[in-house]
């Protein structure tokens, strides 16, 4: 899309920064909408190629990093379930699902629930 890749953090919103904890504030585009602590994002909003960013880790070694994993939503699949491909916490690359569930955004699953911030760029 044109779009570069930051290499380390990059504060410019000229470029993805490289950590998904930095996306959400300095990435180009904007943020369609985001958890206020008491609901996750507007699902309605949600369009192709939008970045979802999740807090998913709860062992986060610093409790005041939000964010700790991103993905790109794809849309809904033949059953109507919104789904996004995102990367691993291993190093096997893209995946429609983790060690942490589906990469599905209906439900109570892990992702689901830690959906915290979708960004548009």
């Amino acid at each position: 899309m044109g779009v570069p890749m930051a290499a380390g953090a990059d504060t410019s919103r000229e470029r993805i920064p490289r950590k998904s904890r930095d996306i959400v504030d300095y990435a180009p585009g904007v943020v369609v909408d985001r958890t206020d602590g008491t609901r996750p994002p507007a699902a309605g909003l949600l369009q192709p190629g939008d970045l979802v960013l999740f807090n998913s880790d709860s062992g986060d070694d610093n409790p005041t990093v939000t964010v700790d994993h991103v993905g790109v939503y794809l849309g809904a699949d033949a059953d109507g379930r919104r789904r996004f491909l995102s990367s691993r916490k291993t190093v096997d690359g893209p995946t429609m699902s983790d060690l942490g569930g589906a990469s599905l955004l209906d439900g109570t699953g892990t992702y689901a629930t830690s959906l915290h911030t979708v960004r548009r760029i």
